[in-house]
């Protein structure tokens, strides 16, 4: 089949787009699509009959916008698209507005489950926990009534525990660690093209369809209605919800050959109706591949940036959402995001908005990078803070910060939220060391170690992802941890394990009792965050103020391999409203060497809220001890002193 010329619709000066999809009521509905075709038909079958019932759909306004109507009470008939162009038939095509698609179906649903409201939150003080539906609960180690592991109602399930012991786990565990937004990977309707039962959900076919996997019941709404009950027990919790969102490809398919090998044509929804309008294609007629796993979508487009913009809308909207991260967002143009960015600010100032600012492979447009979200309302994943950490991410004879001090000047950027380098505010970077891309922590450590023939332990590995963490939890910017980083969680060493399915992937709680010392300190470093608004300013000018760098901005030598930096909390300007912190100022001391460091201390009269890698846990009636003019830091460790204010 050929492809068809993009529509003038697509063009830039092309007048307003209608609302797409189904218009419910109980009396009938409209359908509204937009198709590249000579003749196009809807075709309702009824939910128990089987009754097929057609009807003509017409061209309306703007060129490639149809239309139909039907009567009666429709909810619970699946439909789909019939089109006919340049005399060919395809049948069985899906709304790529579907609201609900079970079983490579899209039905008419009018579900109308209540939302609970949004949790107060300023993005600068968020701290963000990414977790895969099915991982979090489906062990049963997570103690989750069984019928809900691994599911959307499996969070919202309070009192869970690690089978026989008191051990936290599931929606418990989150509120106990201290985060406050639920970074969800997919959870709109995707394929599973590498594992029939398992995948994170990279390969998205239905973009404002919840997966049906998730749902619990085999009731034909239950996927909307139960993740508005997760959403819902998330924002009672206190936590806000945010969605993994893959708006830059599709698990469609237009046929072509590539690096040798054929791929057939795999025909959906989008690529079906208007491939033009909806994907990028090459000068020879094959498409892009800047996502390196499907078709590249086109956001640039009229109807394609139409559709990403009210798709954001209808998940805040509906749903309650409190956030995007957006998966290579490199992919999607500058001009698409900041009208995203607009959209749902305009109805909510504090929602988060952010993502990768890389793609994966060659691409026809200018990658939206690192940078060009500054002041855009958008921020980035800080993939520079990231490998100074841990050592470069294709890397493994990179042995980072963590294990041997090195890449000191890499680091100091991210601690100041990289205003100095790439960001307008701190909160544009999100600062993290593991997500779900790539090696655990505790995995690339180990595998880093291995290959270089540093000598280690698995204590020593769990005490770099300590001194890990209070690095992030102290820098300026926003906060980023993967689900088991704060216990140690492994995959056995696997990389990219979107496909390994749950023996690898499922959570296994009994490591956090295992490892329970790692989590207390997780808890604790986002504890000290959380108490501390010196270590979430946000505005660069302020940052610029708080944090200074020992050596470089006061003079005082450091041993190899340590950076340590004095955050002061600024004195507030005249009319400002911002919470003053209770300490006046600390000294954060992060020893990534193999050796221990004494480090010279700015005069003052200091007292210690971290020594030999340890929070204090004295009693709140005595007050931390003091300490003298210098800090000795253990080897990969961190210490925290500060001065209290007069």
């Amino acid at each position: 089949m050929p492809i068809p010329d993009a529509a003038a619709l697509n063009q830039p000066n092309a007048a307003r787009l209608p609302r797409f999809g189904v218009e419910y009521s109980e009396s009938g509905c409209v359908f509204r699509v937009h198709a590249e075709a000579d003749e196009l038909t809807l075709r309702l079958v009824h939910p128990g009959t089987r009754e097929l019932h057609l009807v003509t759909m017409d061209r309306i306004g703007e060129p490639g916008v149809w239309e139909g109507r039907a009567a009666g009470n429709l909810r619970g008939w699946s439909y789909s698209y019939e089109l006919v162009r340049d005399g060919q038939k395809l049948t069985g095509i899906l709304d790529p507005w579907a609201t609900l698609v079970r079983e490579h179906a899209a039905y008419i649903e009018a579900e109308d489950t209540a939302i609970g409201p949004r949790p107060a939150l300023d993005p600068k003080d968020a701290v963000i926990y990414e977790l895969h539906v099915r991982d979090f609960t489906r062990s049963r180690s997570s103690g989750v009534n069984s019928n809900w592991a691994g599911r959307y109602l499996g969070l919202t399930q309070p009192g869970t525990r690690l089978p026989g012991r008191e051990v936290r786990t599931g929606l418990d565990h989150i509120v106990d660690l201290g985060v406050n937004v639920v970074q969800l990977m997919p959870v709109h309707s995707f394929s599973l093209p590498y594992n029939p039962v398992y995948e994170w959900g990279y390969m998205p076919n239905d973009f404002n369809a919840p997966h049906a996997g998730y749902a619990s019941s085999v009731e034909l709404e239950a996927p909307i209605r139960e993740m508005k009950q997760m959403v819902s027990a998330l924002h009672e919790a206190g936590l806000r919800v945010t969605l993994d969102v893959v708006y830059n490809h599709t698990a469609e398919l237009w046929a072509h050959a590539e690096g040798g090998r054929e791929y057939p044509m795999r025909l959906r929804n989008m690529m079906a109706l208007a491939p033009r309008s909806y994907y990028r294609f090459k000068d020879d007629g094959t498409p892009w591949n800047g996502s390196a796993c499907g078709n590249e979508f086109a956001s640039e487009t009229a109807i394609g940036r139409h559709f990403i913009r009210e798709s954001c809308r209808y998940w805040v909207e509906r749903f309650g959402i409190d956030g995007f991260r957006f998966d290579l967002m490199g992919l999607i143009d500058e001009e698409t995001m900041g009208l995203i960015a607009a959209d749902l600010h305009a109805i909510d100032p504090t929602i988060m908005v952010y993502g990768e600012p890389w793609a994966a492979a060659p691409t026809p447009i200018e990658v939206n990078s690192k940078g060009r979200q500054r002041s855009r309302g958008w921020g980035v994943f800080n993939d520079e803070m990231r490998d100074a950490l841990r050592g470069q991410v294709f890397d493994l004879n990179d042995p980072g910060f963590l294990m041997s001090g090195s890449d000191t000047a890499k680091l100091r950027p991210g601690i100041r939220g990289s205003i100095e380098s790439f960001a307008d505010r701190a909160t544009e970077s999100i600062n993290y060391i593991e997500c779900h891309d790539n090696h655990t922590l505790v995995d690339r450590l180990r595998e880093t170690a291995t290959k270089l023939r540093v000598e280690f332990d698995e204590e020593l590995l769990l005490s770099m992802s300590a001194l890990g963490i209070v690095a992030v939890m102290t820098a300026q910017g926003v906060p980023f941890v993967h689900s088991g980083q704060e216990f140690g969680r492994s995959k056995g060493g696997h990389d990219n394990t979107y496909n390994l399915g749950d023996q690898v992937n499922n959570i296994d709680w009994a490591v956090k009792e295992k490892n329970h010392r790692l989590y207390r300190h997780y808890r604790e470093a986002i504890g000290l965050r959380s108490a501390h608004p010196m270590f979430r300013l946000g505005d660069a000018a302020l940052v610029r103020e708080a944090v200074k760098f020992l050596d470089t901005d006061l003079g005082i030598a450091l041993p190899a391999g340590v950076v340590a930096y004095e955050v002061t909390d600024p004195a507030l300007r005249p009319g400002e409203q911002r919470e003053a912190d209770t300490w006046k100022r600390c000294v954060v001391v992060l020893n990534g060497s193999a050796g221990a460091a004494d480090v010279a201390l700015p005069k003052g009269s200091w007292r210690a809220a971290m020594q030999d890698g340890e929070f204090g846990r004295t009693p709140a009636h005595r007050k931390p001890a003091r300490v003298g003019a210098s800090v000795r830091v253990p080897a990969r460790a961190a210490a925290i002193v500060y001065e209290e204010r007069d």
